[in-house]
């Protein structure tokens, strides 16, 4: 695919569960330029989990954050792509939520699959991987868990696991000390929710996991000690221990306090994971989610330039379902 030298600026908005975040970057040859980015920890994926329900005051905060976003995105004569991941595909009020994000800032609100995605995590994370390079991608929200098998920046395997920091936090209560038993019974249904999800003996699996989120990266700076960003399984394992035996206050030592909340859920869940699929450590990575959506804009805008209104329309949208190119045309 021939290089991308538009001017044109892309914007990504990502409404997860623990927050809100919006990416503008330029495209110059083929690669992508950061212009401007924020990040607004208003957790729309608050109470959603145990009410089934995104509530009043949590759609307040919501809208308020993107009409800003949407201000910068037209001042920026941005082309933008807003996706919210599973706060939203669990919320059984979504659809009155997403109407009223339109009315009142003019954005459209995609709620994609979990499939979706783990494919534009994938595209965040690995884009310009060497074509031949195998890769295991672990990406950890509030309210799921995205699993990638990749050659190259291309997925083989996607699974979107319900499984999060926030959610579990919610389910066992563990935002304050908790004790062995409870720490036993949320190990047991992390493990027993994997069984069921995901599978053990994978093919050519390496022994190195990509970690990305904000989570994973402060779980594996905390077990690494003095914030590095590679742990083994073993490291993670003392980190659970630890952690869960803290109160509040001594987490709030390591941690800003939303991520002090939800980190002994997040730290357990990212160790049943590596256990299950037999990794040996995890080295945590920047890019994630809103780098795919820039990702995935520009290879639309790409494909668009590169061939005639019909095949362009036809290559964006089989490039969403990961398809080989080179033998579709």
């Amino acid at each position: 695919m021939a290089p991308s030298t538009s001017q044109s600026v892309l914007a990504a908005i990502d409404v997860g569960t623990n927050a809100v975040r919006l990416e503008l970057a330029r495209p110059v040859d083929g690669a992508l330029e950061r212009l401007h980015k924020e990040r607004d920890p208003i957790r729309p994926g608050e109470g959603v989990f145990t009410s089934g329900r995104m509530p009043r005051e949590t759609a307040d905060r919501l809208v308020s954050t993107l009409r800003r976003y949407a201000v910068l995105c037209q001042r920026h004569e941005a082309r933008v792509r807003a996706v919210a991941t599973s706060a939203m595909r669990d919320a059984k009020n979504q659809a009155e939520v997403i109407q009223r994000v339109h009315n009142e800032t003019g954005l459209h609100l995609e709620v994609v699959s979990g499939e979706e995605e783990a494919r534009l995590i994938c595209l965040g994370v690995l884009h310009r991987t060497p074509a031949r390079t195998r890769s295991l991608l672990v990406d950890m929200g509030g309210g799921s868990t995205e699993v990638a098998v990749a050659t190259g920046e291309r997925p083989e395997e996607l699974w979107s696991l319900p499984l999060g920091a926030v959610r579990l936090t919610e389910l066992f209560e563990t935002s304050g000390t908790v004790s062995p038993e409870r720490l036993r019974l949320m190990r047991g249904y992390v493990e027993e929710a994997l069984r069921e999800e995901l599978p053990k003996n994978i093919p050519q699996l390496p022994r190195l996991a990509l970690g990305s989120s904000g989570t994973i990266k402060a779980v594996v700076g905390f077990a690494a000690s003095r914030g590095g960003s590679h742990a083994s399984v073993n490291q993670l394992t003392r980190a659970v221990e630890l952690l869960a035996v803290m109160t509040p206050e001594e987490r709030h030592e390591h941690f800003e306090p939303r991520r002090a909340d939800i980190i002994v859920a997040g730290a357990t869940l990212l160790e049943c994971v590596l256990r299950h699929l037999g990794v040996e450590s995890v080295i945590a990575v920047k890019q994630g989610l809103r780098k795919g959506i820039l990702v995935d804009l520009l290879y639309r805008q790409d494909a668009a330039n590169d061939a005639t209104p019909l095949t362009g329309a036809v290559l964006a949208t089989n490039q969403r379902l990961a398809f080989n190119e080179k033998h579709a045309r």
